[in-house]
């Protein structure tokens, strides 16, 4: 448990700090050992602890935790002073308790990545290899900001895709609940035709009439089927097997499938780019940069470069082999080679297939948003010519 304590030492100067121990009375021990006379001495480790009711950790305040603890390294702070003024910086609950137990674990001798390891925090793989990496070349500032950046820009990603894909789904939410509100209550009030004159409406008139009915009598249940279906699609989703068939799949639609490569092999350069130039080997560099690839058969591919490599190819060989880049691609990869600035070249080349994927992102989105508008109006217009051919009908029958 950790106290902050104040109070005078033998001199009659103020003393304030942390001590960890196991009680209230030890820590009165340690502070008489060193001679000081407490005046405060309070326990923090219940203000650290996640309460039940927590705001959601988010990547966001992990990223924001991280470049401030890279900022305090970087101004040649010491790791234990930086991780001390982490606990009480009032980040989320969460992060403080993290920090608090990091805190503790490097004043038993650990080292700050094994201690980082346990901390409990949503990690990526890649940042506790780049904090190894920089613990033994001597820049743990550089690995933190690397890392920091490679967080940032998953969270770039993620944002940006999720930005994208609101205006069509709400788009097509909209759609959706314009058609059922247009079979559910538009519909049936036209029903009577049915009734008396099924024999005489037209094919489309007696489609649209029928199902409009029988929607508005079962409209509970409907509403039910499409609660359940959307339970099982979610449920399905989340079983890995399946969303990796699914990637897969879409991987090889002509428009969406160019889209997902670019971008998995954005993520991927990038990785790669951020272990090696913490100086982490090549091998493990390139087995951990896997991780950051979504697309099954791309993982497979990258498996068998990186068998190529341990049986001597070099890496630029190995990825034209498996055409697991561009032409572009293989050249910077080259290059990076033969002047020995791999993970510059590597950073550019993440660069370049981000801008793709970002173009290729936006004609998409330019194909379904009309392609959605497309289907929901004739859907519309469907229903509406139905209703149109009953009326005419019963005008003319009448005449």
């Amino acid at each position: 448990m950790k106290f902050a304590y104040e109070g005078f030492d033998a001199q009659g100067e103020r003393q304030t700090g942390l001590l960890e121990a196991g009680d209230k009375l030890e820590a009165l021990r340690q502070l008489q050992a060193k001679n000081i006379v407490p005046v405060e001495l309070d326990p923090l480790e219940d203000k650290r602890r996640p309460g039940l009711f927590a705001p959601r950790l988010s990547r966001q305040h992990i990223t924001q935790a991280l470049h401030e603890l890279t900022r305090l390294i970087e101004s040649e702070v010491s790791i234990a002073e930086s991780i001390e003024a982490m606990a009480d910086a009032g980040h989320h609950e969460k992060i403080d308790h993290a920090f608090t137990g990091i805190a503790r674990a490097l004043q038993h001798g650990e080292s700050f990545s094994e201690a980082l390891a346990r901390c409990g925090l949503p990690l990526p793989d890649y940042l506790l290899h780049l904090v190894r990496a920089g613990e033994l070349t001597g820049d743990l500032a550089g690995a933190l900001k690397r890392a920091q950046e490679k967080m940032e820009y998953d969270e770039r990603t993620a944002n940006e895709l999720r930005n994208a894909l609101t205006y069509p789904a709400i788009l097509v939410v909209s759609g959706v609940a314009a058609v059922l509100l247009m079979f559910i209550v538009v519909v049936p009030k036209f029903s009577g035709m049915l009734d008396k004159n099924a024999t005489e409406l037209p094919w489309l008139a007696t489609f649209v009439l029928t199902t409009g009915t029988w929607f508005n009598a079962h409209w509970d249940l409907l509403l039910a089927g499409l609660a359940c279906a959307l339970a099982i699609a979610i449920g399905a989703l989340r079983r890995p097997g399946l969303r990796a068939s699914l990637t897969n799949w879409l991987s090889r639609l002509p428009v969406i499938g160019r889209w997902l490569d670019e971008t998995d092999m954005a993520s991927w350069s990038y990785t790669l780019s951020a272990m090696l130039g913490c100086k982490v080997d090549l091998l493990a560099a390139l087995e951990l940069s896997i991780h950051a690839m979504r697309i099954p058969r791309k993982r497979a591919a990258m498996q068998e470069v990186i068998r190529l490599v341990r049986s001597g190819s070099n890496v630029s060989s190995a990825l034209a082999e498996t055409h697991m880049l561009n032409r572009t691609g293989i050249n910077l990869v080259k290059v990076g080679e033969r002047t020995g600035r791999a993970a510059e070249m590597l950073s550019s080349l993440a660069t370049l297939y981000e801008d793709n994927s970002k173009n290729r992102m936006k004609k998409l989105l330019a194909l379904i948003e009309p392609a959605a508008i497309l289907l929901i109006g004739s859907v519309i217009g469907v229903i509406i010519l139905g209703i149109i051919l009953a009326i005419t009908s019963v005008n003319d029958m009448a005449i």
